[in-house]
């Protein structure tokens, strides 16, 4: 085994498998979380992006459905990369789709705390006790989002020998996935307005944790080494299933009501 597993990751599959998995977490946050939700509540939808869901009527549930499907999924995303063992290309994909759920999930207390927007000051606005509310939610979303940085810190190790392999591993996947998800939020029907105060300070601050996850990292890990190798396979799925995503999701959909 090399003794710098930097040079021999394969970047463009890891590239490659970060726009898979953020547009996986968005689809399941505003089509799943979201839409799903609003169906089972009997609200009607109206319009669905890579950014949001338009509705009918106001409903807590809705709003709150987003970043619960994201905990959950991301938590099954982590337990499935763990028990991937030695496969390493699935388990860092399944890896990094855990991140980016856990991040969006954990990361939305913190954010709707702090800026007062977004889904979950749509769930506690008009609640009484709304500013006691509001500082237990930053609180709350401040601790979660450190414990999830902390996992995904000690899940990661068996693909870092050293701190510089985490340049490869974790932040290029942060860079591609926000301004590939950026990309496609800036055609938006909703326009420039949601992308500067909603869609780059969640893709951009959402998942910062991804920068700084290695000094949470454990100083040896308990396991051999992994290596995300060169796999063409998932930069065509980027290609195809990455340009539909901008297409169809990013476009936005209409439904009839």
């Amino acid at each position: 085994m090399p003794n710098d597993v930097t040079e021999v990751h394969d970047r463009v599959t890891i590239v490659s498998m970060a726009v898979l998995a953020i547009a996986l977490s968005s689809a399941l946050h505003e089509g799943v979380g979201h839409g799903v939700t609003a169906w089972l509540r009997g609200d009607i939808p109206t319009e669905l992006t890579s950014n949001h869901l338009s509705d009918i009527r106001p409903d807590r549930w809705v709003d709150a459905g987003g970043t619960l499907v994201n905990l959950v999924a991301g938590t099954l995303a982590m337990a499935a990369s763990r028990a991937a063992g030695s496969r390493a290309n699935l388990r860092y994909f399944l890896w990094i789709v855990g991140c980016f759920n856990l991040m969006d999930g954990a990361g939305y207390f913190l954010f709707s705390g702090v800026i007062g927007f977004g889904d979950w000051q749509e769930v506690i606005a008009g609640l009484p006790h709304y500013v006691a509310l509001r500082v237990a939610m930053t609180i709350f979303g401040a601790v979660l989002y450190f414990l999830v940085v902390g996992l995904i810190a000690r899940l990661v190790r068996p693909f870092c020998l050293d701190r510089a392999t985490y340049n490869t591993v974790g932040r290029l996947p942060y860079y591609a996935a926000c301004i590939f998800y950026c990309f496609a939020s800036a055609f938006d029907p909703l326009g420039i307005h949601l992308l500067l105060i909603s869609t780059i300070p969640a893709a951009f601050g959402g998942n910062s944790g991804l920068m700084w996850a290695d000094s949470l990292m454990p100083k040896q890990s308990s396991e051999p080494a992994l290596v995300v190798s060169r796999q063409p396979g998932w930069w065509v799925a980027a290609m195809i299933l990455g340009l539909a995503y901008i297409l169809i999701l990013g476009r936005g959909v209409e439904f009839a009501h």
